[in-house]
């Protein structure tokens, strides 16, 4: 299928949300280096800036390494990683420490929105990938007989997580963590960098985090994509070693009415918002919130944002 291969769309280029590093001025006594290229499906940069160019590049290399090493646990399409295992076993012994770290994470969020955000939607992205591909109608009785059915498999409480064994209570689960998982890995590069010394870094791998300042003595800047009625927006916002994410409706679309972001409770696409940006100390709490958020009515939705310090919404 085309267009349809994630739930969330953000990278630093203006290609999805539009979301995009503004120009700055460089000091001519570090050196710069950059990588491109794609984590979990998404297009995904690294830059850099350090005295020893050699030490820049090896680190992106361990950088890449990294990233793939975690794909292998997170990804949907990698046919041999983590959770894919777990969905078609229904069990995964000995899980690796980053998806039981994760999924635990999820779970708190999971509790804190009321089932908002929920990892077990992944039966209902193959209900309607299914439909879209057959050109069926989403209108039909046979469709919401479909619905009901997978909506029996949808519920957070009832995956058992633990060291040494991942379950799911429930035949014919699955998982996604697209909506988490993209803010996850670049936290995780983001401390790698850190740890080996670098304090001017701007990650993006499907998130945007933000390491210190530009070489220049300013704040990274990240300019806002241009959407209808959208007019109260800053033109752009500071990173002061702060991660953002933005959820959106229109990333990935089945047809006019039906998109990627479903509504657990409903079983079917959410249409509470138009836009969700979230800015936060890190970029897995960025894109679990703004996923969140994007499938919340606005009261519930400041209620959570309230139970977080340091994090900053733009909702549309």
């Amino acid at each position: 299928m085309q267009n349809i291969t994630r739930r969330k769309f953000l990278s630093i280029s203006s290609v999805t949300l539009g979301l995009s590093l503004l120009p700055l001025s460089l000091s001519a006594n570090m050196k710069r280096a950059s990588w491109e290229g794609t984590a979990l499906g998404a297009q995904s940069s690294i830059l850099l800036y350090h005295l020893d160019q050699k030490y820049i590049e090896n680190s992106l290399n361990e950088c890449v390494k990294e990233i793939r090493r975690l794909e292998k646990i997170f990804s949907l399409f990698h046919r041999n990683s983590s959770i894919v295992q777990l969905n078609k076993q229904g069990f995964l012994n000995n899980p690796p420490k980053e998806l039981v770290e994760l999924l635990s994470f999820s779970n708190r969020i999971s509790q804190l929105s009321h089932g908002a955000f929920d990892i077990t939607v992944q039966p209902l992205w193959n209900l309607h990938a299914k439909y879209y591909s057959k050109n069926k109608n989403f209108q039909s009785r046979e469709f919401q007989k479909d619905l009901v059915e997978a909506k029996k498999n949808i519920g957070f409480e009832n995956i058992s997580i633990n060291k040494k064994r991942i379950e799911f209570k429930k035949k014919n689960m699955s998982i996604t963590l697209n909506g988490i998982a993209q803010g996850f890995i670049t936290d995780k590069i983001t401390e790698l960098l850190s740890k080996k010394g670098f304090s001017n870094a701007l990650i993006s791998l499907g998130e945007i985090r933000g390491l210190g300042k530009h070489n220049n003595g300013n704040t990274w800047k990240i300019g806002f994509p241009k959407i209808e009625n959208s007019k109260k927006l800053p033109n752009y916002v500071e990173l002061k070693n702060q991660a953002i994410s933005s959820s959106a409706g229109y990333g990935t679309k089945f047809n006019e009415n039906y998109h990627h972001l479903f509504n657990p409770k409903t079983g079917t696409s959410a249409n509470f918002t138009k836009n969700v940006t979230i800015l936060a100390p890190t970029a897995t709490l960025a894109d679990a919130l703004s996923t969140t958020i994007a499938v919340m009515p606005k009261e519930e939705s400041i209620k959570l944002l309230k139970s977080f310090k340091n994090v900053s919404s733009y909702i549309i």
